[in-house]
């Protein structure tokens, strides 16, 4: 007998773990998610789950599943779809989308449509036709396009009169010089910097470039201003990617006795349980397969609430230890961070620290001096001072170079002198990586030649 308890024991644990298992995934799945992702989720789950009821706080709509018994019109499920429809961000569209959508303003023959829009669908992501004439005809036999060369290059001369112009370049030069206007006066001048001279630009070497042309380096600096306005990707200008509004997690707003931590709640969903599938559950004059399925989707029900529920107190027992930390950011502003590791967090509240990594992920706080990815205010200490946080050192370097004399552009040892003089030991590899972070060209890139 002792030795069936035993086991019985070890079949009820297992369960238990078995059980447990897939709810603390869940838990953690939930709590990594940021608001929008949330919502999607909870949309998702609600669509999938009869017991589970989701209320869109935003649009003031009943987005729950319909309850079992309810006979719910057509008109009023029409209406639920299409909030939720309107509410959600807009499908990110391709270039050969976009690109094609200008095509149906035009007035073409069929023939050279077809073709026309063959190229298009050959675009890369930035709007370049990297494939050779060759590679193009080849896959123009396998489509069963009709013609040969002379329908490549006429589809091929009307694509790259398109908007925005240099769509359909093979690379980046004959992009720029699609760009250009044939009528300008300058075009010559340009068109033989962009074949002849970029490389010279690039390490700027306006001196040689101008004598070479025979051209004063200001008339040089003037067309290379102009070149500078083109861009190097012609899809660039293009909606390519519609990306939701950031909507913050966290609110820090000043209140009569400091500041005041909430989360936002204004535009997040909710979600609870259905109380009328739970008692479903419990009518023992059902049938005891339909009985048993409802009880499962009222427990999975009741660990996403438990689950949403926790991710609220954790977020915002985070956020609030977190600026407890930075009140001089609140206070002040940028350039007021302290450095703060995500252990201390950690140690402080009793979390793992997975769970704060998992906690701030993807998550926005709307402060007073803008909104700012939760994780932006865990610094690391930046060289030797522990007391100043990499961000803010950074910004004091980006702040350096943008006062120096663009005649005599400040190397990277003249900025490690000039932070020493603040009071800041930092080494000269370390000022190099902000500087490329912050994407300033080297000291003789930078120099403003007379």
């Amino acid at each position: 007998m002792a030795r069936f308890g035993f086991g019985q024991e070890m079949r009820q644990a297992q369960r238990q773990e078995m059980l447990l298992v897939p709810r603390m995934l869940q838990a953690i799945e939930i709590l990594a998610l940021p608001t929008t992702d949330l919502d999607v989720y909870l949309r998702q789950a609600a669509e999938e789950n009869a017991a589970l009821a989701l209320h869109e706080a935003a649009l003031g709509v009943d987005l729950s599943t319909p309850k079992p018994r309810e006979r719910v019109r057509s008109k009023d499920a029409t209406e639920r779809h299409s909030a939720m429809l309107e509410n959600q961000p807009a499908r990110a569209r391709s270039v050969a989308e976009q690109v094609d959508e200008e095509l149906a303003t035009l007035d073409l023959e069929p023939a050279e449509l077809a073709w026309l829009r063959f190229l298009v669908s050959c675009l890369d992501a930035d709007g370049f036709l990297t494939p050779t004439d060759d590679e193009l005809l080849a896959l123009a036999v396998e489509r069963g396009l009709a013609g040969g060369r002379d329908e490549l290059a006429r589809a091929l001369a009307r694509l790259q009169g398109l908007e925005p112009r240099g769509i359909g370049a093979r690379n980046a030069t004959e992009a720029l010089l699609l760009q250009l206007d044939p009528h300008d006066p300058d075009y010559r001048d340009l068109a033989r910097l962009v074949e002849d001279f970029l490389g010279e630009l690039a390490k700027n070497k306006l001196p040689a470039v101008a004598k070479a042309m025979g051209l004063s380096v200001d008339a040089l600096r003037e067309l290379v201003q102009r070149l500078s306005e083109l861009s190097l990707h012609p899809a660039a200008d293009l909606d390519s990617e519609c990306a939701p509004p950031i909507v913050p997690d966290v609110l820090v707003r000043p209140g009569e006795n400091g500041f005041e931590i909430a989360l936002d709640d204004s535009r997040a969903a909710t979600v609870t349980l259905d109380e009328s599938v739970r008692e479903l559950a419990r009518d023992k004059e059902l049938d005891r397969k339909l009985r048993e399925h409802l009880k499962g989707q009222v427990e999975r029900a009741r660990w996403i609430v438990d689950a949403v529920a926790q991710r609220r107190a954790t977020l915002l027992r985070v956020a609030t230890a977190v600026f407890d930390h930075q009140r001089g950011f609140l206070e002040h502003g940028p350039g007021h961070l302290v450095p703060l590791k995500m252990t201390d967090v950690a140690a402080e509240i009793g979390l793992h620290v997975s769970t704060i990594s998992r906690a701030v992920a993807g998550k926005y706080v709307e402060t007073p001096w803008g909104i700012e990815p939760l994780r932006h205010f865990f610094q690391a200490a930046s060289g030797h001072d522990p007391e100043t946080a990499r961000d803010d050192l950074r910004e004091t370097v980006r702040g350096i170079f943008a006062a120096e004399d663009p005649k005599r552009p400040l190397s990277d040892d003249d900025v490690v002198e000039s932070l020493a003089k603040r009071g800041l030991e930092v080494a000269r590899r370390t000022v190099t990586k902000y500087r490329q972070e912050l994407g300033i060209p080297s000291s003789y890139r930078r120099r403003r030649h007379e």
